[in-house]
């Protein structure tokens, strides 16, 4: 899986802003390339603790990739850990709900992100690691 380095910036401002809290979005793109970001609220009752991306913005990027198609494909989501770790929690195993998609998770520590990981659910459960790789424009 491949990300510019400029998104992956982008991720990494959205984790520093929303710090102590789990910042959250979606991923958008081509084949293994993403090509968008697109923020979304974290509306999870404790924020510090977990994540749940606004359903208002997944269902209007789903109509937008399918009417314009072009744009890309929903490749899967984003998410910051602000404890630190850039490892999927067990709350995020319980929370596979298309376990085709992508999952991004960024550490944050002391309120600076990391780059994020890449990790793709497996169908006896848990993730596995993907290889991302950060591109230069």
């Amino acid at each position: 899986m491949r990300i510019p380095a400029r998104l992956a910036a982008q991720l990494a401002q959205l984790a520093e802003a929303a710090w102590p809290e789990e910042a959250c979005a979606l991923l958008v793109g081509h084949n293994d390339t993403i090509t968008e970001i697109v923020p979304a609220p974290n509306v999870a009752v404790d924020k510090r603790a977990g994540f749940e991306i606004d359903p208002a913005v997944q269902f209007a990027l789903r109509r937008r990739l399918r009417e314009q198609p072009r744009d890309g494909l929903l490749l899967g989501h984003w998410h910051s850990h602000p404890n630190g770790r850039a490892v999927p929690s067990a709350m995020d195993a319980a929370m596979i709900y298309e376990p085709g998609l992508l999952w991004l998770i960024s550490a944050v520590q002391a309120g600076r992100a990391d780059m994020p990981a890449a990790f793709r659910p497996q169908p006896q459960g848990g993730f596995a690691s993907v290889d991302l790789q950060i591109e230069e424009a």
